[in-house]
């Protein structure tokens, strides 16, 4: 069972590849669009991309509370304990809120 637990958390977690890959095309779908001189296409390819990835960026912080969880509770693994710590740096790039929860959890492999 807590195998289970820290696949479907690293699952989750992998929504924040998917979350900042989404913002940044949106950026460059934005960036494309200059020419166009067109503020409205520019400005709807970022809100598009900001929204869609605060949506996708819900799973990955269920997934970081799981890992969170299973860290302290469970005797985990090396390879788990360095895949979390691999995600934390992932979490460095979602400014503003991933770059403080990617801090926190790499303090706490610091400590350990």
């Amino acid at each position: 069972m807590i195998n289970l637990l820290k696949f479907i958390s690293v699952i989750l977690q992998c929504f924040l590849f998917l979350s900042i890959f989404n913002l940044l095309s949106s950026y460059y779908l934005a960036y494309v669009e200059l020419p166009t001189n067109d503020p409205k296409l520019i400005a709807s390819h970022i809100s598009s991309g900001v929204v869609i990835s605060l949506i996708q960026v819900v799973p990955a912080l269920i997934g970081l509370l799981l890992s969170i969880w299973l860290l302290d509770k469970a005797n985990t693994s090396k390879s788990f304990r360095k895949c979390c710590k691999y995600l934390a740096f992932l979490w460095l790039l979602f400014f503003p809120i991933g770059t403080f929860l990617g801090v926190k959890q790499l303090k706490r492999f610091k400590n350990t």
